[in-house]
């Protein structure tokens, strides 16, 4: 590895992993007392009961004393903020191509075992043409807004873009080929980490923090957004993707986008939305295949004269 000290960059990794295990704990805890219940826990801390349920895994809302319950932080109510409309309970929706019962059940809020339940489905398989039942009370204003953190961030973001120029080469190099196959360990490291809109820590992490964290190890600084990481480094196609190459690929909102990190042999990991977790895809499923934006190369192996 050259100068590189393969047990040096094991410490320094797992330092790394270490800090962003702590972070994770940097929410507030609550010790339940006796008489308590998610709903007096949600109004005493300015949270809903649906947050509190959401931040713990809980399936139904039974607590008991000396039980802890974390409570969200404010960075994350504001990300998860729902508008309700009251204009009747429900509506029909009409299945188009690409739809599936995760991109719809983000859509409108709602899980997809419940969608599956209000249609009487018993598999998650739709057809373009099909119709659906779906609630009409609960529609997201974050839908498909994967990588924005919060309502600040994305002004930052959009000044950003006004003056920002992309580069055509990549950032860095690697040492040597030995680092690159380190860096690919370390990717998969993460895999199995939960996914959490807007978070950064190994407690919960959104896919462009995840390339973020993971390039940072290796001495190279991304954006904190997909859309931005998108303009930094040197444009590859899909046949010439290399590993450690960031992979994009376009959502149903405008202007965004999805980023993973390619691990070769047409696989990459990513923070899956969907799956609620850091996961291995393949680059030939229909879905990113269909949806496949770009290949990003932020550092390149020297290669022999």
């Amino acid at each position: 590895m050259g100068r590189w000290s393969f047990l040096g960059v094991i410490l320094i990794v797992l330092f790394v992993l270490c800090c962003l295990y702590q972070q994770g704990w940097a929410e507030e805890r609550y010790t339940v007392k006796s008489g308590d219940s998610l709903y007096t826990i949600s109004k005493s801390f300015g949270v809903s009961v649906d947050a509190l349920k959401e931040a713990n895994g809980f399936e139904g809302e039974t607590i008991k004393p000396k039980q802890i319950v974390l409570i969200p932080t404010q960075k994350e109510k504001r990300v998860k903020k729902t508008v309700e409309r009251s204009s009747g309970e429900t509506e029909s929706y009409i299945v188009r191509q690409g739809d599936s019962l995760c991109i719809i059940s983000k859509r409108v809020g709602i899980s997809i075992e419940t969608i599956k339940k209000m249609n009487h489905l018993s598999s998650a398989s739709l057809k373009a043409g099909q119709k659906l039942i779906l609630p009409r009370q609960k529609i997201r204003v974050d839908e498909e807004l994967e990588e924005i953190g919060d309502a600040e961030e994305m002004r930052e973001v959009q000044q950003s873009e006004v003056e920002r120029q992309i580069t055509s080469e990549p950032i860095g190099r690697w040492g040597s080929l030995e680092e690159r196959n380190l860096f690919v360990r370390v990717v998969k490291t993460f895999l199995g980490v939960p996914y959490r809109l807007g978070g950064s820590t190994l407690k919960g992490i959104d896919c462009s923090a995840f390339v973020k964290k993971i390039y940072e190890i290796f001495n190279i600084h991304l954006p904190r957004t997909a859309r931005e990481q998108l303009s930094f480094g040197k444009k590859v196609d899909k046949g010439q993707l290399e590993e450690g190459d960031l992979v994009f690929f376009k959502t149903r909102r405008a202007n965004n986008a999805h980023v993973g990190i390619y691990i070769g042999n047409n696989e990459f990991i990513h923070a899956s939305y969907c799956n609620k977790e850091v996961r291995v895809e393949s680059l030939d499923t229909p879905y990113f295949n269909k949806r496949f934006l770009r290949g990003v190369r932020v550092k390149e192996l020297e290669r022999e004269s």
